[in-house]
């Protein structure tokens, strides 16, 4: 009798641990899938990357960030120009939509969006993000993609 409950609790880990690598390697795809998305920006190699921030994907996703999703800020170094905003989405293959010219408004004071571009390719929201924290100084460029609801 013993024996047969050790078989049957080696059974159980043995499928236990057998699920377990199968959801972790559906789950890595899943993650990577997203991660080779976002990298059909064409971020240029200049920018300095300061943030980045990849939640995985998770048979339990329980948090108000979905997940997978994707966190990334760079310090472009320069002040952008419109060409460069859309150099950096033209290569996504999907229609990104900016919501105004990228450009710092004259009368902004402190840290100020300059423009910011949304799209979806069916499965993800991307938003590009540009920001100044003064005139004339180097302007920030944040991506955030998240898993469309």
């Amino acid at each position: 009798m013993k024996r047969i409950i050790g078989i049957i609790l080696a059974a159980v880990l043995v499928v236990g641990l057998g699920a377990f690598f199968v959801v972790r390697s559906a789950e890595d795809k899943v993650t990577a899938d997203m991660l080779s998305r976002a990298g059909r920006f064409a971020i240029p190699a200049n920018w300095k990357l300061t943030d980045e921030i990849v939640r995985p994907e998770q048979f339990l996703c329980i948090s108000t960030n979905p997940c997978p999703s994707l966190y990334r800020q760079w310090d472009t170094g320069k002040e952008l120009t419109e060409n460069d905003v859309t150099a950096v989405v033209s290569g996504v293959g999907f229609e990104m939509k900016t919501d105004r010219p990228c450009q710092r408004q004259s009368n902004a004071i402190g840290v100020a969006t300059i423009c910011s571009s949304s799209g979806t390719d069916g499965d993800y929201n991307y938003m590009l993000n540009v920001a100044s924290p003064d005139p004339n100084e180097p302007q920030t460029v944040t991506l955030i993609v998240r898993p469309v609801d």
